[in-house]
């Protein structure tokens, strides 16, 4: 199932590696669940992956060139599936897909086999870029009979409530200081 966001050719494997990012805001830490997130962009997804229903562990193993933010387990139903889909997940503060084209999060797109990789063709999972709400994230994967670029409305409902949900979960409480 193709949704239009995004295509396989609009995310090249990266050949170069370890390239640091700049940011113009500041990430706020945010603890949630007994986590200290390194931002609230992270803590709302985690949020959001609650309400979706979908069981996630943040920081979950270091790849060449990347660690992911999260690992999360996606149900489905499809025989083809067994039972759900892993998917290695970075979330950055991003406002269109496009910017994840340099991000090592493409050098591990899935069926794409590569020596340099640390990890064997069969056991890649599925590799996502979540932005800064839920309609600048995607993964690639195989699904049932088929394979496509998915996002979260293609697997949970009523995403623009949860994320709004998610938001007010992890919003900064003001304390008075006594």
């Amino acid at each position: 199932m193709e949704t239009g966001l995004a295509s396989p050719s609009m995310f090249p494997m990266r050949k170069e590696l370890g390239r640091e990012m700049e940011y113009k805001i500041k990430a706020h830490k945010t603890l949630y669940k007994d986590v200290m997130f390194r931002s609230r962009l992270e803590a709302r997804w985690a949020a959001f992956f609650d309400l979706a229903g979908w069981r996630w562990e943040y920081e979950p193993i270091d790849l060449e060139g990347w660690s992911p933010d999260f690992r999360i387990d996606v149900p489905c139903g499809h025989s083809e599936c067994g039972g759900g889909h892993s998917v290695f997940v970075e979330v950055k503060p991003y406002y269109d897909a496009d910017e994840f084209k340099t991000h090592p999060v493409t050098y591990y797109r899935y069926g794409e086999e590569d020596e340099k990789k640390d990890l064997p063709l069969d056991s890649l999972p599925v590799v996502a870029g979540f932005g800064a709400n839920p309609d600048v994230a995607f993964w690639d994967m195989e699904h049932g009979a088929g394979s496509g670029i998915y996002t979260p409305k293609d697997w949970t409902t009523d995403v623009d409530l949860k994320w709004k949900k998610a938001g007010n979960i992890v919003q900064y409480q003001y304390k008075k200081r006594k």
